[in-house]
């Protein structure tokens, strides 16, 4: 049992599970670098402070791999893509606060008008399968680019649609345009950064996009009262239209073909044993751990280097060899996983629940005894930024240190299961923010308490999404799409509370409205529990039996 991680019997090696450091005797200079009868010194390492930290995956001698990359490179290539992200979580509910004119306007309920424009979540879902497999086979790359351009599209048609059916149409060609920033940002920290590199980047990514659906609902307010609802998306034609370019030309793709033997995080057998005794069982040298990839990968290490004109070609031909059908049935079929299945619910529903009660404030807030016209409706996402800066800056950095210190204190072995510690705090704090969010509303509190409550949700449900994100992309980085968008299936579920939420609120009251999305969220928390104590166990039987393989093969 490592640190209450149930161990298994039946493998050499649980996919998932990673020598991540050294188990060193600080005070013998010769045995810095061991684990075990294992000299780790012939593996790569990171530097510094973590300079007992192994690269997870081990990168090749390519010049032209993502993973060795310079880190301000891969850092300003993902600061790019988090920019990008904020505006795309503002397109979708940043026309909230002018529900209430815009309902007058088209002489539609509320409801109506929520629920039909709610049509869109459902779109993104469903597209989520197609922009994913596109991406496994063909890269990242031209489906960014591809979401960006119909984005920019769909904002142009939206600043000219003056009917609730055009609105409607223009709307669902940009959710379409959405569903890549769902899936393949995560794949892509996945792609260019190691295991221990990546609790901090998916909180920055988390950040970047809460801060777009907060602060794009508050910055809409004012131009939906000032210059018309037409207008929000008229700025983010501007915005896509620049940005399509910006991606176009600092943006490379990050799929990349690299040696099994270099995934030490994947596979039944020990690959990281294999890489310093070699494949015969005999110790090896450090040149010969360099030369163990196959030069059937073309991971020569005097590949010459991609110019950065070469890296301005959108498609670099197929990177998958699957079949496109195949992939796109995958992730309908990666759901009977235990350890997806467990991520489908724990941040599917949880993170729902968020753009529900962003479709909801407008009716919330501009009735009494608050009154607030759209800008004051907008300004209450002030919180969401604060509680999504806050949650960032404290759940990206405890990520990667919760990874490196369980893993020091478990021998050096890392277990993908260790990033669930941090649900914890989206038990505690999640729960208390949508209880508090119902009773304060119903009690007709003054709007600091509900607003602060609001802020709350976003600060808890951070930790949850880089505890989900960075437990799957471990468990199955090599079908890290296919496994988002399985989870990203919950858009669906956000489209149908989204489509009633407004009439449950009025038939029932927002206190007991939210405290059953209140319970409904500790108890899926409360399931990270078993899913820590026999995780591994899952991973090791998804390995072992038939039905499992032939879904991964497929």
């Amino acid at each position: 049992m490592g640190l209450g991680v149930l161990g298994d019997a039946h493998l050499e090696h649980v996919p998932g599970t990673a020598l991540l450091t050294d188990v060193a005797n600080l005070g013998d200079p010769e045995h810095h670098h061991h684990h075990g009868a294992l000299d780790t010194s012939l593996l790569k390492h990171d530097k510094g402070k973590d300079s007992d930290v192994l690269l997870v995956p081990q990168p090749s001698n390519s010049p032209n791999d993502p993973l060795n990359r310079p880190l301000w490179k891969k850092d300003f290539m993902l600061f790019l893509i988090c920019i990008d992200t904020a505006v795309v979580g503002a397109w979708g509910p940043m026309i909230s606060p002018g529900y209430v004119i815009m309902s007058d306007k088209f002489h539609m309920s509320y409801n109506k008008l929520n629920g039909g424009l709610g049509w869109g979540i459902f779109v993104i879902g469903v597209s989520c399968f197609f922009t994913q497999s596109m991406a496994v086979c063909w890269g990242r790359r031209p489906i960014f680019l591809l979401g960006n351009l119909l984005l920019f599209i769909s904002s142009v048609w939206g600043y000219f649609a003056h009917s609730y059916s055009s609105l409607l149409a223009s709307r669902l060609i940009g959710c379409i345009g959405m569903s890549p920033f769902e899936v393949l940002v995560t794949t892509t920290i996945a792609d260019i950064y190691f295991v221990h590199q990546r609790g901090l980047r998916l909180a920055m990514w988390g950040l970047c996009l809460s801060i777009g659906v907060g602060g794009g609902i508050m910055i809409s307010g004012y131009i939906i009262q000032d210059l018309g609802w037409n207008w929000t998306y008229g700025i983010c034609a501007c915005f896509f239209g620049v940005w399509t370019l910006v991606l176009f030309l600092f943006c490379p793709e990050t799929a990349y073909r690299r040696d099994a033997l270099l995934n030490t995080d994947l596979g039944t057998d020990d690959r990281a044993a294999e890489l310093i005794l070699g494949t015969e069982g005999k110790p090896s040298t450090a040149s010969n751990v360099q030369t163990v990839e196959r030069v059937n990968t073309n991971l020569s290490s005097t590949e010459t280097r991609n110019t950065w004109v070469s890296e301005l070609k959108i498609f670099h031909g197929r990177v998958c060899d699957d079949s496109f059908f195949k992939v796109l049935a995958r992730p309908l079929m990666m759901l009977i996983f235990p350890q997806v299945l467990f991520s489908f619910i724990a941040y599917g529903m949880t993170t729902s629940w968020l753009i529900v009660v962003g479709s909801v404030l407008a009716q919330i807030f501009s009735a009494p005894p608050y009154n607030f016209t759209p800008s004051g409706v907008g300004l209450v996402s002030i919180s969401t930024i604060v509680g999504s800066i806050i949650g960032a800056f404290s759940s990206g950095p405890a990520a990667d240190w919760v990874v490196k210190a369980m893993s020091r204190r478990n021998n050096g072995v890392y277990e993908p299961e260790f990033r669930l510690v941090l649900i914890i705090v989206t038990l505690i704090i999640g729960g208390m923010s949508f209880f508090g969010f119902g009773w304060s509303i119903q009690n007709r509190d003054p709007w600091i308490g509900p607003v602060i409550f609001y802020g709350m949700q976003y600060f808890a449900v951070g930790f949850i999404n880089i505890a989900v994100y960075g437990y799957l992309t471990d468990c199955h980085r090599d079908k890290a799409p296919e496994a988002f968008a399985a989870i990203n299936l919950r858009n669906i579920y956000s489209f149908g509370m989204n489509y009633f939420i407004s009439s449950w609120i009025d038939s029932q009251g927002p206190k007991e409205v939210f405290c059953i999305i209140g319970g409904i969220h500790v108890f899926i928390c409360l399931t990270a529990v078993p899913m820590y104590i026999y995780g591994k166990r899952c991973r090791s039987w998804t390995s072992r039996v038939e039905i499992f393989q032939k879904v991964m093969r497929a």
